[in-house]
């Protein structure tokens, strides 16, 4: 077992390394000069935090021949595409909306390169970054995200120092650096603490006697029910058929939880923190319904956040059972750690998935669906298992 263990964890490292090569490298970056000369048959990328009921912003530039633009923008309650006019000013991009157009956010704003791979958006006071895109390059970021959390959620669960480094020290040395970007939206915040808390509890439980304490128990199954509860409340204050239906397959996995009691760290060398009572059933509609959650509301970060959820899934599954809400909150921390210590790796690398208002409202509906269905069967158990007692 223990050479396994280092086997898995060598393989997942060389996979890092490989996969981070392949980031970097993937595809050539141009030179400053003539940066805007080449703007034609380029598509450049931005994502900005929405106002409330917007959810996060994401916009997609495709520049064509003609001065034409598809500009593409999508947050929680918005869809569309449109074909606007595009033209350089020395330094700075101008779009302009056309007569009829939705998508109007372009329209008096100035847009300047920073550099051959990054246009500054201000108007108003409020600003953002439009990066430019390659294709295999953000592909192989995703798969680096996922090759990447594996490999922390190993490296947590087979070396006790690190889950002190991660989880208590640098989510209070990071703070500074954190603070200088322009991460303003309430709910990313809350996010990143609440899970950074869940790891530090989960760390607790398994090196002290913290894990002997009910509380604690308690607290581990709470933590998972707080941080389904943010993204419900998310859900439910965008008003869109797709969310609410979405945020009720959150409710149900809330009221599906069960067996926190049983919660405890094991005896294995890891000490890894184990919850018996959590089905396979369970994780999988769970996965549905949070990959719908981002899908809905964080559109220029759902393919990551995807492979964030496979990258618990996985060696919950395979590499050791019971662990699933350990890994889940190692790799969320450290998702939402890496990406407010390099938002610009996540927003410069976003792989679009297929989104209109008809997969949007078949996502949320299929959310609800396989959540009632795990709900039907949890309740349906459950009263079996009181009419057996009772006919005892």
């Amino acid at each position: 077992m223990k050479l396994r263990a280092r086997s898995i964890y060598t393989a997942m490292l060389a996979l890092l390394m490989m996969c981070w090569g392949s980031v970097a490298m993937a595809e050539p970056i141009q030179s400053q000069d003539g940066g805007a000369d080449k703007l034609q048959g380029e598509v450049w990328q931005g994502t900005r935090d929405g106002k409330p009921g917007e959810g996060s912003l994401f916009y997609r530039l495709e520049f064509n021949a003609d001065n034409n633009v598809e500009v593409t923008k999508q947050s929680g309650g918005f869809n569309k595409t449109e074909t606007q006019k595009w033209s350089l000013n020395g330094d700075s991009v101008m779009i302009e909306s056309l007569t009829g157009d939705e998508i109007t956010d372009f329209d008096g704003a100035s847009m300047a390169f920073v550099d051959s791979e990054e246009i500054r958006f201000s108007l108003d006071g409020d600003g953002f970054n439009i990066h430019k895109w390659y294709k295999y390059r953000a592909f192989a970021h995703v798969l680096f995200v996922l090759i990447g959390l594996m490999a922390l959620n190993e490296l947590c669960r087979h070396f006790k120092w690190s889950n002190y480094v991660l989880w208590f020290a640098l989510p209070i040395v990071l703070i500074p650096l954190w603070s200088s970007y322009e991460i303003s939206y309430w709910f990313k915040w809350v996010k990143l603490y609440s899970v950074v808390g869940a790891a530090a509890l989960f760390t607790l439980i398994r090196f002290t006697k913290v894990g002997d304490m009910k509380w604690a128990k308690f607290g581990a199954g709470a933590f998972l029910a707080i941080n389904i509860s943010e993204a419900v409340m998310q859900d439910f204050s965008m008003g869109n058929m797709a969310n609410i239906l979405n945020a009720i397959g959150g409710v149900l996995s809330i009221i599906t939880l069960a067996g926190w009691a049983m919660i405890h760290a094991d005896k294995s060398k890891q000490q890894d923190m184990i919850w018996p009572a959590m089905t396979t059933f369970w994780i999988i509609a769970y996965d549905v319904w949070n990959i719908v959650f981002v899908y809905l509301n964080f559109p220029g970060s759902a393919t990551a956040q995807m492979m964030v959820l496979i990258a618990a899934t996985l060696p919950s599954l395979f590499i050791k059972k019971g662990t699933w809400l350990q890994a889940r909150a190692f790799t969320l921390a450290g998702s939402f750690m890496y990406y407010f210590s390099c938002p610009f790796m996540y927003e410069s690398n976003v792989v679009p998935m297929p989104r209109n208002d008809e997969l949007m409202l078949a996502a949320g509906a299929a959310s609800f669906i396989i959540n009632g269905i795990y709900a039907y069967v949890f309740f349906s158990k459950k009263f079996r298992q009181r009419q057996a007692v009772a006919s005892a």
